[in-house]
């Protein structure tokens, strides 16, 4: 087969005969199915959770005929100003995977199914390939690490086990199962009496996953808690366990955020990065383009830039900048931001 019949990343595995798997890494790991993934490569869609104006994709993909092994391509693609993949990319990302594997994918040990000298692929941190490698059992039907059965222990009496003898995968494995009822109930009873370090561990994990409605609540408690001694480790952690909560939920507290006198950069960062969905109406984007005009001029044009990129607010941001409601300071900022953009040269 020629490289030129190829013009999908789902059309290359479909002609080596595998079967695969996407996960959006954007902001978050989230399933993207075959056909939401059909709609971006062919621009009907924009990327759903782009980051530093990318699409950031991991694929597990497997031939059965050949070999039980999966293998993961972790995949970084540029987007336009609007959230479309950049298909000049694409194109040049297929060409070097046929390049570097063939059309065939031979699931050979000598290959293992990497792409060589790509230009679009990326390394995904400790804590991002743990979290990768959790959700992916999970959507594969496959058994959890070794180090999962350690953290059931560990939470069935915390007190008599030492907490740092857990492993990375297997706390990230036990939060991938928070939906059995049984690991759920557990973790509520016993979360008063874990190491503050677990909890944070577990909280980053949980940012993955769409929690139900009682852990969101013990969430949204150890926030309360963790806002009143101004524990900044926990609050960033809880709000990114709330990133998918049970919106009655998560809106409660970015909300109550909003209405604060003064956010941090970094809570700023956190409430774009991971609850974009939240911000759903041009009130409550005015609420925060008017914290981010508290800062520097970097941090008020990036966010906003990133807000309007994303398909969940994009809407809602492009309105607020014509809001009569917006302070001042607010509209200086957004003025002197379009002057620079109106300046700016041509790429």
């Amino acid at each position: 087969m020629a490289s030129t019949d190829i013009n999908s990343i789902q059309e290359f595995l479909q002609a080596s005969d595998s079967q695969y798997k996407f996960i959006d890494m954007g902001r978050g790991l989230r399933e993207l199915s075959a056909s939401q993934l059909s709609d971006i490569e062919a621009q009907r869609s924009p990327a759903p959770y782009p980051r530093q104006q990318c699409m950031w994709l991991g694929c597990i993909f497997w031939n059965a005929q050949l070999a039980q092994q999966q293998y993961i391509w972790f995949i970084k693609l540029p987007l336009d100003e609007r959230g479309l993949l950049n298909l000049a990319a694409r194109n040049l990302f297929l060409e070097k995977v046929v390049e570097a594997l063939g059309t065939q994918l031979q699931h050979t040990a000598q290959q293992q199914g990497q792409l060589g000298d790509n230009p679009y692929t990326f390394v995904p941190s400790q804590q991002q390939r743990a979290d990768f490698n959790a959700k992916a059992k999970t959507l594969l039907g496959q058994a959890p690490s070794e180090g999962f059965n350690a953290v059931c222990d560990h939470l069935q009496s915390p007190q008599h086990q030492d907490w740092q003898l857990l492993s990375v995968q297997g706390v990230a494995d036990y939060v991938a199962r928070l939906s059995d009822p049984m690991l759920a109930a557990t973790l509520q009873q016993q979360w008063p009496q874990l190491a503050a370090n677990l909890q944070i561990a577990i909280l980053n994990s949980m940012e993955h996953y769409h929690i139900n409605k009682p852990l969101a609540v013990m969430v949204k408690q150890h926030y309360k808690q963790a806002d009143v001694a101004a524990n900044t480790a926990h609050i960033s952690a809880s709000i990114r366990a709330l990133s998918q909560a049970p919106t009655s939920i998560a809106s409660s507290v970015v909300e109550g955020l909003l209405q604060r006198p003064y956010l941090s950069e970094d809570v700023l960062i956190l409430l774009a990065a991971r609850h974009m969905g939240m911000i759903s109406s041009v009130a409550l984007a005015c609420a925060f383009l008017e914290h981010c005009a508290l800062h520097e001029d970097d941090l008020f044009n990036g966010l906003f830039a990133d807000m309007v990129q994303l398909p969940q607010c994009r809407i809602y941001f492009l309105q607020a900048i014509q809001s009569p409601s917006l302070s001042q300071l607010c509209r200086n900022k957004i003025i002197a931001l379009q002057q620079h953009n109106h300046t700016k040269p041509a790429q």
